[in-house]
């Protein structure tokens, strides 16, 4: 993925470089002077001079909008990356609560197959002890 992303600078690298070899060019080639009215004065400017502000100017309204864009995307990326923390810490109490919860009914169900265990043993004994008293009784019948 970082692959990606380097490529993808260069690439932007090299098409910044040959705008701004066009540029340059074409100011070169155009290298007269040129009247620029700005409605309340006229000024005469060499027209290379014109197409470099043109060019500066429209390079930073670009860079201001993309600022923008980058401060809003970053806001937007610190409230997710708060939003996610704040729901791994809620998961993450859900999962210890479900642990305790899972160790109680653990231990109920290790108390209560104590008990079963208890009262089966309880049983057989009181069944040994109706087989002795019939033993008994069939012998002091006998």
């Amino acid at each position: 993925m970082n692959g990606g992303v380097a490529m993808k600078k260069q690439i932007t690298t090299i098409v910044s470089i040959i705008l701004i070899i066009i540029i340059a060019l074409f100011a070169l080639i155009n290298f007269e002077s040129v009247d620029v009215n700005f409605g309340f004065a006229s000024v005469r400017v060499p027209l290379v001079l014109l197409i470099l502000i043109s060019v500066l100017v429209g390079a930073l309204i670009i860079f201001l909008l993309s600022s923008i864009l980058n401060v809003r995307k970053n806001r937007a990326y610190r409230e997710l990356e708060s939003q996610s923390q704040q729901k791994q810490d809620e998961l993450t109490d859900q999962i210890k609560a479900l642990q305790a919860n899972l160790k109680a009914l653990e231990t109920r169900l290790k108390n209560s197959y104590g008990k079963q265990e208890l009262g089966a043993k309880d049983q057989q004994i009181t069944n040994l002890e109706d087989e002795i008293a019939k033993l008994s009784d069939k012998l002091s019948q006998k």
